[in-house]
Parts: structure tokens; C-alpha cells; sequence
């Protein structure tokens, strides 16, 4: 294989989220699986909460956040907001629920 093979192969490979953008998202995300969820959470709430922590674990680092920052710290940040929309704003709160299951299901946005 040449080098022009190679540098076309790996342009083409799967496309990574500028990390600086991608991991508010995945905060906001975190944040509001956790609020949907509640106390009493089923399989399917914590397998997503567990999939945005990985993937808070991995773009947080990327996005040059401490580990304090991406364990709790931008997470309790967040909370407030997003709990004061689910409570003021539920249907607003159910779009963005929406939007992090769909960027779940996607190759990465």
C-alpha cells in the first residue's frame, strides 16, 4: 500500500467530534439521563448512564478537563439547569432527552 493509500484510508475512516464540542454535550446528556432516570432506574437508564460516563471519560480527557472535573464537577455544574428545565420546561426537557438518545444511536454526531 502507498502513502496516498493510506492517508485516503484513514480520511475516510469515522468521523471524531471536535472534543472541545462534544463533551458539553455529553455533559448535558449525562445530566439529564441521570434526572430522567431517578432513584429507581432500570437496565436501560443505567446502560446509558454508564455509556455517557465512558464517553465523558474518554472526550472529557481529549477536551483537557481534569479528572475531578469530568467525575463530578462539570456534572454537579449542570444540574440545576437541567433539573429546573425538567421541572419548568417538560417538553423542552423531553426534546434534549430525545436528542442524547439520538446521538446514542448515531455513528458519533
Amino acid at each position: 500500500m502507498n502513502a496516498l493509500t493510506l492517508i485516503v484510508a484513514a480520511a475516510a475512516g469515522s468521523y471524531e467530534p471536535p472534543p472541545e464540542v462534544f463533551y458539553p454535550q455529553a455533559v448535558a446528556c449525562a445530566v439529564s439521563a441521570k434526572l430522567a432516570a431517578g432513584k429507581e432506574m432500570d437496565g436501560e437508564a443505567f446502560g446509558e448512564l454508564m455509556t455517557w460516563g465512558l464517553i465523558l471519560a474518554d472526550v472529557g480527557r481529549k477536551a483537557g478537563r481534569s479528572k475531578d472535573q469530568v467525575d463530578s464537577g462539570d456534572l454537579v455544574a449542570a444540574e440545576p439547569f437541567y433539573k429546573r428545565l425538567k421541572e419548568k420546561k417538560p417538553k423542552a426537557f423531553a426534546a434534549h432527552r430525545d436528542y442524547c438518545r439520538a446521538l446514542l444511536d448515531a455513528d458519533r454526531p
